[in-house]
């Protein structure tokens, strides 16, 4: 796998789709919404590191992750239930994060995206891969 978040949890055609480097060639925060008519539809922000070996080669992996989607089996939805962050360490989830302020559909993800930038360094120290 190159330059793709972790597959199970990645959409095949999202509407939106970016990643904003944390810690350059290493670490990313990735971003992917469903949107139609204006409306957030469904998303996936998350922390990510890569776990490839080789120069160029990247296989990123979940580290922390904010996700809305009342239609998955995985998701949920942030308006009714509020955000929660998953914590992952080695493949698996390890914990989850609670006590987030009540946030529209709409707005989520852009507070998804600055709470993950700015506690990157903690979250990966945390919970980032632990072979490097």
């Amino acid at each position: 796998m190159t330059n793709r978040s972790t597959p199970e949890h990645r959409h095949s055609y999202p509407d939106v789709d970016y990643a904003v480097p944390i810690e350059y060639g290493r670490s990313r925060v990735n971003v992917e919404m469903g949107v139609s008519d204006g409306d957030v539809n469904w998303f996936i922000v998350q922390l990510e590191q890569t776990v490839g070996q080789t120069y160029g080669e990247r296989d990123w992996r979940q580290v922390a992750r904010f996700d809305h989607h009342p239609d998955a089996a995985w998701g949920h939805d942030v308006e009714s239930e509020r955000l929660h962050l998953d914590l992952y360490q080695d493949g698996r989830k390890v914990d989850v994060q609670r006590g987030f302020p009540s946030v529209t559909a709409e707005n989520a993800p852009a507070y998804c995206e600055r709470f993950l930038k700015s506690r990157a360094e903690e979250l990966l120290e945390k919970y980032g891969q632990r072979d490097r």
